[in-house]
């Protein structure tokens, strides 16, 4: 009782302390929307606050999609319009409170998938966890991003698809839709149903986009301006990448970005001392950057085959460690060979964070490995920590260093293999007071369990 009280009270006090920080930033990113109105030059403090200002030309005017100054597209509009509404300052603190609420919900909705596996998180590993995803977070709200309107239906799918049946899968199918049409990135997760043969999800998921990207902006703003904005958006956003192979940024924490600033004559950065601008390399060859571009889809290529390999056996249930494991590596391949992956986009790292979580709260794996998985996460919570203003003990320069040599893609890596090496395994004979939370090793349950 007197364990459980503590555990309780520790929640307590996180969520006050989130609630807290929370409210912190909200008030600094407000301040900050104030101060820069006043400024002569006019301009913007992040993505949220440009957006503020591009909405209305966009619902009243209909302005067209020139650049990817918007690189939502239009039913993002559909959750930025009522934001437009207020005062830019006001909207700035409204949607930076609204982050708390959502990133709690995924959150639980994370935990919730680990428990219907069979799994649990250990207050220890709860806390690495927590430690390895509050900074993504945070530069989240402080960028002003919609990460979490894509995340939150996507987390919310792999929940539901755990229910397993008809109805529920149908749901989950279109949820996931939901955020494909609002990242697309997530269209991995429709492809993994496919290859688990998961009919219903992966159908419902592709009839998902189209209702999300085409019927409900057309809802709102006709069919004829809908299909417009999306050809616009594809042509800047999507087909450029497909097409052409551009990679062009070059410190963001992808795949492709690292690759990009260590083999070819791309600078890492610009900085400004005393009036004098230096451009930063960390490049060991001058490769043409198409020739980057296709290396690393070589890459991804053979990443990709080497994950459909390993996923290839279908699953009895989703009810087991294996679905757990496999949507984290999933979310992992999502975040490396993604073009815009920033800092912010770790949020999606939830999952792979919640599988390794999940191994090292496992008494029945070797010590060994508990061991290397609490190394890994501690890894990633330190490191990541210096893209913030930890960066600075490294110099004026410090957090674009970091985000150069990819202090978020290299311990992802590393978290990533342990939360994947060996897991389907016998499991060791145990003490009973151990097995009681052991999760099933098995991808369907026991007869006894059947009954």
């Amino acid at each position: 009782m007197l364990y459980i009280s503590a555990l309780s009270r520790t929640r307590v006090y996180l969520v006050v302390l989130a609630a807290l920080v929370t409210l912190g930033v909200a008030v600094q990113q407000e301040y900050r929307v104030t101060l820069k109105l006043q400024d002569p030059l006019g301009g913007h403090i992040n993505d949220f606050d440009r957006w503020m200002i591009m909405t209305p030309q966009f619902v009243h005017d209909r302005a067209d999609y020139i650049n990817d100054q918007l690189p939502t597209p239009p039913i993002s509009l559909l959750a930025l319009a009522p934001f437009a509404s207020f005062s830019r300052p006001a909207a700035q603190f409204v949607w930076v409170c609204l982050k708390f609420p959502l990133a709690a919900l995924v959150f639980a909705l994370a935990v919730g998938i680990v428990r219907r596996s069979g799994a649990r998180l250990t207050p220890t590993a709860t806390l690495l966890v927590i430690a390895g995803w509050w900074l993504p977070v945070i530069l989240d709200m402080q960028e002003g991003q919609t990460n979490f309107l894509a995340l939150l239906p996507l987390v919310a799918g792999l929940y539901l698809a755990q229910e397993e049946s008809s109805g529920s899968d149908a749901i989950a199918g279109l949820l996931i839709g939901l955020a494909i049409a609002v990242k697309v990135t997530p269209a991995i997760f429709a492809a993994y149903f496919l290859w688990k043969r998961r009919w219903i999800v992966a159908a419902s998921a592709m009839a998902g986009v189209v209702l999300w990207s085409v019927a409900v902006p057309a809802a709102a703003f006709g069919w004829g301006q809908t299909v417009r904005w999306l050809v616009q958006w594809a042509g800047i956003m999507i087909v450029p990448y497909v097409t052409r192979g551009t990679v062009v940024y070059a410190i963001s924490q992808s795949a492709g970005s690292f690759a990009l600033r260590l083999f070819s004559a791309v600078p890492v950065f610009e900085s400004s001392h005393q009036g004098i601008s230096e451009d930063h390399y960390m490049n060991i060859a001058a490769l043409n950057p198409t020739v980057v571009f296709q290396l690393v889809r070589l890459a991804m290529i053979a990443v990709a085959v080497t994950g459909l390999a390993w996923t290839r056996r279908r699953l009895d249930t989703l009810r087991c460690p294996r679905y757990l494991v496999e949507i984290g590596a999933v979310a992992a391949f999502m975040l490396w060979f993604s073009e815009r992956t920033w800092v912010h986009h770790y949020v999606s790292f939830i999952l792979t964070l919640c599988a390794a979580g999940a191994v090292l709260s496992d008494p029945a794996e070797p010590e060994i490995r508990r061991r290397a998985t609490r190394a890994a996460l501690i890894v990633f919570a330190i490191a990541t920590v210096f893209t913030s203003e930890a960066g600075w003990l490294f110099g004026p320069d410090g957090v674009d260093w970091a985000k150069g040599v990819g202090v978020f893609l290299w311990p992802s890596v590393l978290v990533t293999i342990v939360a994947t090496f060996r897991w389907e395994r016998q499991p060791r004979t145990v003490s009973t007071t151990e097995r009681l939370p052991v999760f099933r090793y098995w991808s369907s349950p026991r007869p006894d369990e059947q009954a």
